[in-house]
């Protein structure tokens, strides 16, 4: 004798009585994570700046070179834009004088879509001092052409400063930001 057993699983309905959707817990997991002030955002520049060519106030653009994750979510993708002003460049010039680019980033959008301000504290990057080689060649001109070789350190040329997407810097969150995070940090493995 077999026994047929029925179950009623409660349905939840909408106002207008329509059944309401099935989701997934999961898929439906927002936190509002505090990103507190000071906290450091890797970042790279899209394309390059160059000192020989940044004038001051200029902008470019910026991207997240990582996610950033807080409490196990993600509050910045990694490949998030955002926006950077040039505070100071300074153009490779004679005598071994080298380019000098001073950097401030503004802003990053938040995985939520939100503005996540940035501090405005510059960055400043400098090619090699390039002194010691306008020395050497005063000493090598002077002993090679005598007295006229003494202004041969002139031909010594800086080297400008070109800041691409290799070079990945940190920027940090000005103020407190609460983000809507939807998206759980992905664990990395590192067993092979």
């Amino acid at each position: 004798m077999a026994m047929l057993l029925a179950f009623t699983l409660p349905s939840v309905c909408l106002a207008d009585g329509s059944p309401a959707p099935l989701s997934s817990p999961l898929s439906e997991a927002v936190m509002t994570i505090l990103v507190p002030a000071g906290t450091a955002l890797p970042v790279h520049v899209v394309g390059t700046v160059s000192s020989g060519s940044a004038k001051v106030g200029d902008t470019f653009q910026i991207q997240a070179a990582e996610d950033v994750v807080l409490s196990g979510m993600v509050v910045v993708r990694k490949g998030a834009g955002g926006q950077g002003h040039i505070v100071d460049s300074d153009s490779a010039g004679g005598n071994g004088h080298s380019g000098a680019i001073a950097l401030a980033f503004d802003y990053v959008y938040a995985a939520d879509g939100g503005r996540i301000a940035l501090s405005e504290a510059p960055q400043k990057q400098s090619e090699e001092d390039r002194k010691g080689a306008s020395s050497t060649a005063t000493i090598i001109g002077f002993a090679t052409f005598g007295l006229g070789g003494l202004f041969g350190h002139n031909l010594a040329h800086g080297k400008q400063k070109t800041i691409d997407q290799t070079n990945v810097m940190s920027a940090f969150v000005a103020d407190n930001i609460h983000v809507e995070a939807h998206e759980r940090a992905v664990p990395v493995s590192y067993d092979h």
